[in-house]
This record gives structure tokens, C-alpha cells and sequence, in this order.
């Protein structure tokens, strides 16, 4: 069971920063709205799984990257 929590927040905004992408970049990038992306990186909104892909792809990582605990 994956478990999406402030660590998986956290690391999307590590891999965008990675990646020098701004917020903008990103949120265009995948299809994501630039608020909701906001919300995301806060932690003051879980993404949905499906959202989970779009954010791993457009960071060039995979979702175990994202979620890993390890």
C-alpha cells in the first residue's frame, strides 16, 4: 500500500529544484494547475496517483522514487 504524505511532498519539490524547474515549468510541464501544484508542494494537498505519474514523468524520476521509504 503506498502512502502519500509530506516525505512524498517534499521530495517532488527536491526533484523540481533538481531538475531547475520553477513551480510554472512544472505545473505546465504535466498538465497540473499552477495553484493545485502549490497546494501539493505545501503538503496541504495529497496528489491523487494519477497525479503522482504526471509530476514523476515531467521530473524525469519514477513513482518509487517519489513514495520509497527506504
Amino acid at each position: 500500500m503506498i502512502i502519500i504524505n509530506e516525505t512524498v511532498c517534499r521530495r517532488i519539490v527536491h526533484y523540481r529544484n533538481k531538475c531547475n524547474l520553477t513551480r510554472e515549468d512544472l505545473a505546465s510541464n504535466v498538465g497540473v494547475n499552477l495553484k493545485h501544484l502549490i497546494s501539493i508542494e505545501a503538503g496541504s494537498r495529497i496528489p491523487r496517483i494519477s497525479e503522482l505519474v504526471q509530476l514523476a514523468a515531467g521530473l524525469g524520476v519514477s513513482i518509487n522514487d517519489l513514495v520509497n521509504n527506504e
